[in-house]
């Protein structure tokens, strides 16, 4: 696994962190929490398998 990869994974599992912080918040709702982890693992798997 190259830096770049490690680099995408930390990176969208603390994008998913505050999404989920927001939510407990409630300053997200649900449908932004799922909105946000969704288009987060849809970036992190293109990116992580055209590299």
């Amino acid at each position: 696994m190259t830096e770049a990869k490690l680099g995408l994974i930390l990176t969208s599992i603390a994008v998913i962190t505050v999404a989920v912080a927001l939510y407990r918040q409630r300053a997200l709702g649900r449908n932004g929490l799922v909105t946000v982890a969704a288009a987060t693992l849809l970036v992190l798997c293109s990116m992580f398998f055209t590299q």
